[in-house]
């Protein structure tokens, strides 16, 4: 996408360049050696060039004409398993139990206090010995493993130990139980597993070894206070064309934004810490943006405990009124990097409960804003077209005449080189220094009230037409202003704002 400011200057020399496509028409029929005829009548508003541009996707016409360039980074998606994925890994590969009343061995990150957890899935699996001369039932719960208000629980009968070789067991090793649709309603943050070894005749006794193994272990539903912990987000780069065809000169962005657009259905309160926040330049430089909100950061949306399953949605925007962003996009801008990672329950609240599901998940995505208001020194721009003159054999000489009325607020000047297969210069497009196309004056606003208007001559003669006839490149450059028309303002450039151009030529025939 070719710079916006390059619009205008496009139109003026882009289409008397194109006219030359049209050069075959002046072989008239009386052979007149002199013939002056008009070539283009144009008259084109920004709108109208907007709307030929082949990419429109980075460009905004708002209802009242200002233009914006977007430019919008990747999603950066984060999700329950990829946050709380500790919640699915709590519990060791194996667990011995060594007591009646054993708390099973939750390795939750610290300050996180689970008030429940429904499970979706998970495999339970037991193995455990007699040591015993008589035969036993043993009888095993989880009080804290809840479905349906009754708590998980079974009982195995395991045969009596003759005093060598192996002792009986019994395992459920092949066929694992699930524990999908259990709740965990931890008591004191604490889930129990509970064991009684009863003989045939009452008495209580102790079990051999006994292992406990849950695995696969999936939660749908989880709630309580889930710490302040930094979670690591993600870092993304955005692109910006705007100086594709640069090459030197300053621009002023007046009014630049980047906004952070959030989404989330975590119902845990959460801050946004964006860090590592730059602008890369087209001098190769990585400028940090300051801002109090990047030391203190900036809270997402969340959803209340009552709002399960729903998104909450906000925008943050960087601009000149909270950063320095301003100044940074002075500096012409090639791209913005940052990286964003969350920080759950900034003030520690432990009474504040909170939630998370498996569908859970917060987004973030970028928008740079330019709009075109703002101030030009001396900027430079090029791109370089394709010519053939070399058929032209019965053309000694040319003159054009271009007159331009400009109603953008931008002072144009405009040179261009023609260049040979390998690249020499043969000639300039205009003789003398560039030709400047003055822009239109403007109100305190901004807003062009007051059209200009240029008259401009080019001539090539025998001897510079001779010069440029084996020419296959035409580099064009514009050099944009506000410094001449508009000293000291920043300018807005509108869609409604019209170029009109009008060229005629005189051509000498051999």
């Amino acid at each position: 996408m070719r710079n916006a400011f390059l619009f205008a200057v496009l139109v003026l020399c882009g289409t008397a360049c194109r006219q030359l496509n049209n050069i075959d028409e002046w072989e008239v029929s009386n052979f007149q050696p002199e013939v002056a005829f008009p070539l283009v009548n144009s008259n084109t508003t920004l709108q109208e060039i907007l709307e030929s541009a082949d990419d429109l996707s980075g460009i905004v016409v708002d209802p009242d004409g200002r233009i914006r360039f977007r430019y919008i980074g990747d999603i950066i998606t984060r999700t329950s398993d990829e946050i709380f994925g500790t919640l699915t890994s709590a519990l060791p590969p194996l667990i011995p139990v060594l007591s009646k009343k054993m708390p099973l061995p939750f390795n939750l990150p610290n300050g996180v206090k689970i008030d429940q957890v429904v499970l979706k899935k998970g495999d339970f699996v037991y193995y455990v010995e007699n040591p015993n001369k008589e035969a036993i039932k043993v009888d095993v719960s989880f009080p804290q493993m809840l479905k349906d208000g009754k708590p998980y629980s079974f009982s195995v009968d395991i045969a009596a130990y003759s005093g060598s070789g192996a002792r009986p067991s019994a395992t459920n090793q092949i066929t694992p139980a699930s524990l999908a649709g259990y709740t965990l309603i931890p008591k004191n943050d604490t889930v129990y597993v509970e064991y009684e070894a009863t003989t045939p005749v009452g008495s209580k006794v102790n079990a051999g070894l006994f292992l406990v193994r849950i695995t696969n272990l999936q939660f749908s539903y989880a709630e309580g206070f889930f710490g302040s912990l930094l979670y690591k987000g993600g870092r993304d780069t955005v692109k910006i064309d705007f100086f594709k065809n640069y090459v030197k000169g300053n621009i002023y962005f007046a009014d630049p934004r980047v906004s952070f657009f959030l989404e989330n259905s975590f119902g845990i309160p959460s801050r946004s810490i964006v860090r590592d926040f730059k602008v890369f330049t087209v001098d190769n430089r990585a400028l940090g943006v300051e801002s109090v909100f990047l030391r203190n950061g900036f809270d997402f949306p969340y959803p209340g405990i009552n709002e399960v399953g729903q998104v909450k949605r906000s925008t943050f925007t960087f601009d000149k009124t909270n950063s320095n962003l301003d100044v940074l996009f002075g500096a012409g801008p090639t791209a913005v990097a940052y990286d964003v990672d969350a920080f759950t329950n900034p003030n520690g609240n432990i009474g504040q409960k909170g939630f998370i599901t498996d569908k859970s998940f917060y987004r973030v995505q970028v928008e740079v804003e330019l709009p075109l208001y703002g101030s030009v020194s001396n900027f430079l721009a090029q791109d370089v077209f394709d010519v053939d003159l070399s058929k032209y054999n019965n053309v000694k000489q040319l003159e054009f005449k271009v007159v331009a009325n400009n109603e953008i607020p931008l002072d144009i000047a405009i040179q261009g080189y023609f260049l040979s297969s390998t690249g020499q210069v043969l000639d300039s497009l205009m003789q003398a220094s560039p030709q400047i196309i003055p822009g239109a004056q403007t109100d305190a606003q901004g807003i062009a009230n007051k059209i200009s208007s240029k008259t401009t001559l080019i001539r090539f003669d025998e001897i510079r037409f001779a010069r440029i006839r084996t020419a296959k490149k035409l580099r064009l450059q514009a050099s944009i202003a506000t410094g001449i028309s508009n000293p000291g303002k920043s300018v807005r450039v509108l869609a409604s704002q019209k170029v009109n151009i009008k060229i005629g030529a005189k051509a000498t025939l051999q």
